[in-house]
């Protein structure tokens, strides 16, 4: 079994804990008619029904648990962001301003306001090298 499971499984966990009653329900009941029909002096179903109510509480276990951890990355990551979050950022969007391309326009001119990490486009055949598309560049006539 992975442990880290749970990371990658929030969703289904939780759907499973919404649906897991509906599904006893069906269960129980159909053992239920089953065992009036078959045997009504011996009532076996209500052992269907503990099993069942079992599978329900740990179903509902994993759905809080999961619950619980989405809270704790959220508040944990909230915290994160107001302590550090625009200082970060501001490096961030600097340290990215600075490399690449020059920024929109010609040589001479400042880039328009709002686009201050934003760099030319790549030409297509700096995009097929990246992705290692060598007959494509070949086909498009851009191979050096």
């Amino acid at each position: 079994m992975n442990p880290l499971s749970f990371i990658g499984s929030p969703i289904k966990t939780l759907w499973h804990a919404f649906a897991m009653p509906f599904k006893a329900i069906f269960v129980v009941g159909l053992c239920f008619f089953i065992n009036q029909f078959t045997s009504p002096a011996h009532a076996w179903w209500h052992w269907v029904a503990l099993g069942m109510g079992i599978a329900v509480l740990v179903a509902w276990a994993r759905a809080l648990k999961t619950i619980v951890l989405l809270l704790v990355v959220f508040y944990v990551g909230r915290w994160i962001y107001r302590r550090y979050g625009e200082a970060a950022k501001a490096r961030f969007d600097q340290w990215v301003g600075t490399r690449g391309t020059a920024p929109a326009g010609s040589a001479g001119e400042s880039a328009p306001a709002g686009s201050a990490g934003a760099s030319a486009p790549r030409p297509a055949g700096d995009v097929l090298r990246l992705v290692g598309n060598e007959p494509a560049m070949r086909s498009a006539g851009i191979v050096h």
